[in-house]
């Protein structure tokens, strides 16, 4: 059996999931953002005072690209961070009124974006796709 590299799966999903983030990044660069930036704020818009730590969870990414961002936001007055009450080791981060509507003008074309993607899907399409994907992303999360 022949391996064919651009047959393979892991291979397929990184290629698209590298397209699609090339071709989304039109909507926060337009802002000013980069990936990293984009995820904290939308993290931290969902999840008010997480933590660095957290914020690498919830973005799959390290911590120096975290922190990078976070520092970046915090020179656009995007984002404060305060010392914990319960744990004085930890800083919590939260947007400030810029960053929230930033993130509120963002929100709208980033769903505008994902749904011009999924019109190329028909309706059982998109529901199989969605399904899919969250069967495969079950195998690596419940590990």
């Amino acid at each position: 059996m022949a391996f064919d590299i651009n047959e393979f799966l892991p291979y397929r999903m990184v290629r698209l999931a590298n397209a699609m983030s090339e071709a989304f990044s039109e909507v926060y660069e337009r802002a000013g953002l980069t990936i990293p930036q984009w995820r904290v704020l939308v993290h931290l818009a969902q999840h008010p005072g997480a933590t660095a730590k957290q914020l690498c969870d919830l973005a799959s990414m390290d911590k120096s690209t975290v922190s990078r961002a976070i520092k970046q936001l915090q020179q656009q007055d995007m984002l404060v961070a305060k010392q914990s009450e319960t744990d004085k080791r930890a800083t919590e981060m939260s947007l400030t009124l810029q960053g929230k509507a930033l993130y509120e003008a963002l929100t709208p074309q980033a769903l505008d974006w994902e749904s011009k993607l999924l019109s190329e899907l028909n309706t059982d399409e998109k529901q199989a796709l969605l399904a899919m994907m969250q069967k495969l992303e079950g195998h690596f999360l419940s590990r």
